[in-house]
């Protein structure tokens, strides 16, 4: 019986924290359209089109009305004026929710999102390869490194080391992320290959 509740437990525990995201989104969502209900009226009472689509027309509006303010807000973050806000909610956000860099690290490569900056490597430590994360660099050239337990990010060990002394290899952070869902496997002939040379 213990055998069967085990993938059971795992599975639904796997399910809430899949969903728990999910919901808070959608959550926020609906709290938006809230806040921006009022605003938006106006704005249909003034052009007059509160009535093209019966009621929906303000839940749309107010879709509509979130929607540029999303692209206003990632357009000054492009630019550059509110990327340091920008850094430190999307810090916070991890922090309460470690799945959402998972899949963002999964789905998205280094190109298309230039703002983070954690860096994929292939650390050596003594005789082996870690797959691991450079999440800071001081003036004084300590790097913090995060090296996480497969097949998930949201755990491991974090280690401060010089510069100096630290001997890695960059690698794609999707081929990364791969790698640690596949428990290692999947690394390129290439690849072993550049690693007998460090």
């Amino acid at each position: 019986m213990s055998a069967f509740k085990n993938p059971v437990r795992t599975l639904i525990l796997g399910g809430i924290l899949f969903l728990f995201p999910i919901v808070i989104l959608i959550a926020v969502i609906l709290k938006a359209l809230h806040l921006v209900g009022p605003v938006v009226r106006k704005i249909a009472d003034f052009l007059g089109i509160d009535t093209i689509f019966g009621t929906a027309t303000i839940g749309l509006l107010g879709i509509l009305f979130i929607l540029i303010i999303c692209f206003i807000s990632g357009y000054l973050i492009h630019l550059g004026l509110l990327k340091k806000w920008n850094s430190t909610f999307e810090d916070a956000v991890y922090t309460l929710f470690p799945s959402l860099r998972r899949l963002k690290f999964r789905f998205f490569s280094e190109e298309d999102d230039s703002g983070d900056n954690w860096i994929s490597i292939l650390l050596k430590r003594d005789k082996s390869f870690h797959i691991a994360f450079i999440t800071f660099k001081s003036e004084n050239g300590i790097l913090s490194i995060f090296i996480p337990d497969a097949p998930e990010i949201s755990n491991g060990e974090v280690i401060l080391v010089p510069e100096a002394e630290c001997i890695y290899k960059h690698i794609p952070r999707q081929e990364a992320m791969k790698l640690l869902v596949s428990f290692g496997k999947g690394l390129s002939v290439k690849e072993y290959q550049e690693l007998e040379k460090m």
